[in-house]
């Protein structure tokens, strides 16, 4: 996800930093010299930097480019994201069917280059990232229809990679692990339940947390309907799930296929309806107010039927999974604007977190009054709004 403006991690030392690259890029790597690293077109929740280097390696001059990811110190989006479980978890990656970035290292110890921190390659391609919609600004505009087309049956297929990955060796540590493996001795209906709730526990939690007994009248009662229904809603078998589905975090490379799903800070293990939910959330948002879809790159009916032929599973109960997705997501809205009021971006007492587009679509999917956009929100999603608090959302 793509954060607010939090309090500053300390600067990074880039004569250390070398030091530190050096032994990590390679045997007889020399001379490591560190350009001065900036943010990425695209914010993370993790503090995020690029950078380029320069080495010597075997008596060659070599340069690469790098992204580093770095745990904010305590403002943040999420309760308990750590940034070396997704370094651990692109690490397990390397090698399967889903493409990632490689990743050079990592440094636990807080005291060495400022952060906790890992590093990893730079993937060379383009992010579909655009203000209002990708549908209106950005990258895909100007692809036709047909390029269209394949960047949205790659980026399907990504998906799916996700969904076929072995977790249980490496990556047993995410969340939802141990119920799935605990609870599967007792057949994939027990599974399945003991998964969701303790999914829809640990979501429960980072709510009370973000709204800090504040008043939410849209996102409290979805978490009332989430708590209600849980007791009827089954779920596929655990597989990974990636936890920001959608293709505004994949990077895709010249032959506009997928070369790498970024954004791994809340993967954790579950049913697969909670990624296919999160992906359709996020395509109805990129054509709600009225934005026309662009022709090549299909909507819901399409992307369940391709999910569903390449996967070889149906997605069960998405009316459920949907509210809780965009519960998730209008989560995450009022930690930004929370964040945008102590960055000076919002006035105190901002409506952000309560008049957006994702709650206006959990209120029509609830029944509920539609909230007024809030003119903090608008502002927030022009192209020329804050950049200490652009989003996805």
């Amino acid at each position: 996800m793509r954060g607010a403006e939090r309090d500053p991690v300390a600067p990074l030392p880039l004569a250390r930093l070398g030091q530190w690259l050096a032994p990590r890029l390679g045997p007889g790597v020399s001379d490591v010299r560190v350009g001065e690293p900036g943010p990425p077109g695209a914010g993370q929740s993790s503090d995020t930097l690029v950078f380029d280097a320069q080495w010597v390696q075997d008596e060659k001059r070599c340069h690469g480019g790098f992204v580093m990811k770095r745990q904010p110190p305590t403002d943040r989006i999420f309760l308990d994201a750590d940034v070396l479980d997704e370094y651990r978890t692109l690490r397990a990656l390397a090698g399967t069917g889903v493409p990632v970035p490689a990743v050079i290292g990592a440094e636990e110890d807080p005291a060495v280059l400022g952060a906790r921190l890992f590093v990893m390659a730079r993937v060379p391609g383009t992010v579909p990232t655009g203000k209002p919609s990708i549908h209106t600004a950005g990258w895909l505009p100007t692809l036709t229809a047909a390029e269209r087309r394949i960047v949205w049956s790659s980026a399907l297929d990504a998906l799916v990679a996700v969904h076929r990955t072995d977790w249980r060796g490496a990556l047993a540590f995410l969340p939802g692990a141990d119920e799935a493996l605990g609870a599967g001795k007792s057949g994939p209906g027990a599974a399945g339940q003991a998964l969701l709730t303790a999914h829809v526990g640990r979501l429960g939690r980072w709510y009370r947390w973000a709204t800090a007994g504040r008043s939410f009248p849209v996102t409290d009662a979805a978490w009332e309907y989430l708590r209600a229904g849980l007791p009827d809603v089954r779920g596929s078998e655990p597989v990974l799930l990636w936890g920001d589905a959608r293709p505004g975090n994949m990077i895709f490379g010249a032959d506009l296929s997928a070369a790498a799903v970024i954004d791994w800070e809340v993967a954790a293990i579950g049913p697969a309806e909670i990624d296919v939910a999160h992906w359709l959330v996020f395509d109805e948002f990129a054509t709600s107010s009225g934005v026309p879809r662009l022709p090549g790159f299909p909507g819901r009916e399409a992307i369940l039927d391709h999910y569903g032929r390449v996967a070889g599973r149906t997605p069960q109960c998405l009316d459920y999974f949907e509210v809780l997705q965009a519960f998730f997501l209008a989560t995450t809205l009022i930690r930004q604007a929370d964040l945008g009021v102590r960055a000076g971006c919002f006035p105190a007492g901002t409506d952000m977190g309560r008049g957006n587009a994702i709650t206006q679509s959990l209120a029509r999917r609830l029944g509920l009054p539609v909230p007024e956009l809030s003119a903090d929100y608008l502002r927030h999603r022009t192209p020329h709004g804050s950049a200490s608090t652009g989003a996805a959302l």
